[in-house]
């Protein structure tokens, strides 16, 4: 028996497709967007439509932990998914959709402490790297204060989601940022 998409999933892979094509064709990269690390994710609207994922790429100071692992046999794949608000339990989305799981997720520094996704009041759709850009071993940002920030436990800088600067503590570099689509369809995030 042969495996089919669904029209929706058809639809959601052109629309990335064409997406990355029209990127490969512009003039100018946007100079904000980090490219020391590869980020590449894709998550199905049609396939978890309650995501607390999809309440914060489309609601102005909601952001999102994002992080996935596979089970090492291209199986499936699990996207874990934690709200800054809410404070419910982390999200465990399970992709047994063959298409999605077979793509290769890269997200940023490392999977397994993956990304910050979400909607700033001023600038829109954002996606940060979760990994603190100012510390030399990989460590993981949190929530802090109004959860509109996140703090590195390590070096002790808070750093401001709206701006992806620095807003307490020493000087140092911004959050690597990427880019960030909602289609209605699926969510992307790219370099």
């Amino acid at each position: 028996m042969r495996n089919r998409m669904s029209k929706k999933h058809q639809a959601s892979l052109l629309s990335f497709f064409i997406m990355g094509c029209l990127l490969l064709t512009a003039c100018e990269a946007d100079p904000s967007i980090d490219h020391s690390s590869k980020c590449s994710f894709t998550f199905s609207y049609d396939d978890f439509p309650t995501s607390q994922i999809f309440v914060a790429a489309q609601n102005p100071g909601s952001y999102v932990f994002v992080s996935t692992k596979g089970d090492g046999k291209n199986t499936m794949r699990h996207v874990y998914v934690t709200s800054n608000y809410y404070q419910s339990p982390t999200e465990d989305n399970i992709i047994t959709n063959a298409i999605y799981n077979n793509l290769n997720y890269l997200l940023g520094s490392t999977n397994e402490i993956g990304l910050i996704i979400g909607c700033s009041n001023f600038n829109g759709l954002r996606a940060y790297d979760r990994c603190c850009p100012n510390c030399t071993t990989l460590r993981a940002l949190q929530w802090t204060g109004n959860y509109q920030k996140v703090v590195c436990n390590s070096c002790k800088r808070v750093y401001d989601l709206e701006t992806a600067t620095i807003s307490e503590g020493d000087k140092g570099s911004s959050l690597r940022r990427y880019n960030c689509m909602f289609n209605g369809t699926a969510l992307n995030v790219w370099n």
